[in-house]
């Protein structure tokens, strides 16, 4: 089993999304394509970093939904974006925050690699008239570092993001696009 060797391109595209509509089938769909690839044992869904020994209090989130390891103590941590229901701004900020937990989980050193999949058919992340704020990051391809402020609700909330990502939108079929982010 080589951790290094997944292409998670292919295994997104190897699964159909026309027929699901929520983030847990997504989630088991991907676990499901991922026994062909990792020995089942080393596949851990919905899991606490208070496994790792990180404390939780210091953490943007306490739960990974998809890691993948082995006996030779090589970890991935997964994270899955799938909305569907609009809510357009808030969803771009929960994929920030994924982003801010994801990094603060390579930071702990327990975590070689660290990787957000977000996949939707809702035009409006990737198009849409307003691109100013968090939407530019998305709809534009800004970079993704530094402060980024919650788009609604009127108190200051933000992450600060320490690395630099583009988010590249990629076509899944003629509903769906996709991106991949590795911390």
């Amino acid at each position: 089993m080589n951790l290094n060797k997944i292409d998670f391109d292919e295994l997104l595209k190897s699964i159909n999304f026309n027929e699901y509509f929520v983030e847990a089938t997504f989630q088991f769909n991907l676990m499901m394509k991922l026994v062909n690839i990792v020995d089942e044992s080393n596949i851990f869904p919905e899991r606490n970093i208070e496994y790792y020994g990180l404390d939780s209090k210091n953490y943007t989130k306490k739960i990974i939904d998809i890691v993948l390891g082995n006996e030779k103590g090589f970890n991935i941590a997964i994270e899955l974006k799938m909305p569907m229901n609009g809510q357009v701004p808030e969803q771009m900020y929960s994929f920030v925050k994924d982003i801010r937990f994801l990094e603060e989980l390579k930071a702990s050193r327990k975590f070689n690699r660290c990787y957000l999949l977000t996949i939707t058919n809702d035009h409006n992340f990737w198009s849409g008239q307003i691109n100013n704020g968090i939407y530019p990051y998305f709809r534009e391809n800004k970079i993704l570092t530094g402060r980024i402020e919650k788009p609604t609700g009127g108190n200051k909330k933000f992450f600060k993001i320490s690395g630099k990502y583009e988010i590249n939108w990629k076509i899944y079929d003629n509903d769906f696009k996709y991106f991949i982010i590795e911390i």
